[in-house]
């Protein structure tokens, strides 16, 4: 698969309305990591338990995965910037109300399990709108440039978000990180209000109104959106090794970085911060190396290759003693999954039709949300049994998983 050079890395932001989103959604994302500091923090403090965190964090991956598929229906039949407006309107709300339960001092471990389910809605609708919008933004020679940038920038995000989130708790409360986020929320539902131009649906909509009709409408776009993934082979084979890969990444590391930091490492909140900026500094550099490279492999090659390197460093994360070789092996992992991330996002998006292109964004997201509940599930167990044993049994499937699906030729020739 070779780079595309049709586009400068910085060109795409000559358009208004990708600028636009590139601002609030950016700024966005700078709240969040806040939140996904402190959301995890709160529920260790609570409960001292690392099944406690991998279920909170369920309780918002279950509802997410459930309704993608639909949220995906939504974004392709409204808009996906009024499905990402309405979303942002919502959250902001959600983590206002958070802020002052947690200002009060009243938090209780059921408050949050309440938040994440209801983030978790939220989330079902917005992520699949948010990764569909960009091909409505820009021309097809643009995507990679536009991808790079979005993902580069969010992934610089990652790598000082988190430990200005660490430092912000440990100095002045949880509830301040909670107040951060609503604000960024309110910012990108501003900006994605000033976005110029008709935001028209790429499918017609539903003039029924009718429940029943517009309830077998949406079945119906769903299984056209399930039909077409799995008559492309290529894209269900790739779908499908992201699903066994992602069940192996997720869990383990958003359950047992906290643990981490709150168990193996000194420090607390900012070794936590620490870490997850380690992830988004590798993810940032991986991000740019498509647009580096001057030739890449097929994308079953690179794939499998990739998930090789993060098998070899879960199996070290069980045994680090400490959090600078730590955080060395976390920003690796990072920087596979930014590299990976560019490249599948632009695969997708180039081999979809416009207006089935959120149906299957979504099926590209549930192969990761999708299986997170389950990998939550047994990375929080794990995690209070040993976290040696979380990291290394998770790295040892992984490389074992990988060197039986580089065998398949169907996977490795993927192109």
């Amino acid at each position: 698969m070779k780079k595309s050079t049709n586009s400068s890395l910085w060109q795409p932001l000559t358009i208004p309305n990708l600028l636009l989103l590139f601002i609030g959604e950016n700024i966005s994302l700078l709240g969040d990591q806040f939140y996904l500091v402190a959301l995890p923090w709160l529920t260790i403090q609570l409960t001292n338990s690392g099944v406690s965190v991998g279920t909170v964090l369920m309780a918002a991956a279950i509802p997410r995965a459930i309704l993608m598929l639909i949220g995906g229906v939504v974004s392709d039949r409204f808009s996906p910037r009024l499905v990402m407006l309405v979303s942002n309107a919502l959250r902001a709300l959600l983590t206002i109300l958070l802020t002052i339960i947690v200002s009060l001092q009243v938090t209780q471990l059921w408050h949050l399990y309440l938040f994440a389910i209801t983030f978790g809605v939220v989330d079902g609708f917005f992520i699949p709108a948010a990764k569909s919008i960009l091909p409505s933004l820009v021309s097809k020679e643009q995507l990679v440039a536009s991808n790079t940038l979005l993902q580069g920038t969010s992934q610089l995000i990652l790598l000082i978000g988190p430990a200005l989130g660490g430092l912000l708790i440990a100095t002045s409360g949880i509830e301040k990180a909670f107040a951060i986020d609503a604000a960024t929320f309110i910012f990108a539902v501003i900006t994605l209000s000033l976005m110029k131009g008709t935001f028209k649906s790429n499918t017609a909509m539903m003039k029924n109104s009718d429940a029943s009709s517009k309830i077998v409408s949406l079945i119906a776009g769903i299984r056209e959106g399930l039909n077409y993934t799995w008559h492309n082979s290529s894209l269900k084979a790739v779908l499908l090794v992201l699903m066994m890969l992602n069940f192996l990444i997720i869990g383990p590391l958003q359950v047992g970085i906290p643990s981490l930091a709150h168990s193996r490492f000194s420090g607390g909140v900012i070794a936590l911060g620490i870490m997850n900026s380690a992830w988004g500094g590798g993810g940032l550099l991986g991000t740019f190396l498509p647009q580096l490279l001057p030739h890449l492999p097929q994308l079953g090659v690179l794939m499998l290759s990739l998930a090789s390197i993060q098998g070899f460093g879960l199996l070290l994360l069980g045994f680090i003693p400490n959090i600078v070789l730590a955080s060395a092996i976390i920003a690796v992992l990072g920087c596979c999954g930014g590299f990976f991330t560019v490249v599948g996002i632009t695969w997708i998006q180039k081999r979809t039709p416009p207006e089935i292109i959120g149906r299957v964004m979504s099926l590209g997201m549930l192969s990761s949300f999708g299986i997170a509940p389950f990998s939550f599930a047994l990375a929080g167990l794990l995690a209070d049994l040993n976290l040696t044993i979380l990291f290394t049994v998770a790295g040892a499937i992984m490389l074992t998983t990988t060197a039986f699906l580089s065998v398949n030729p169907s996977v490795r020739t993927i192109d």
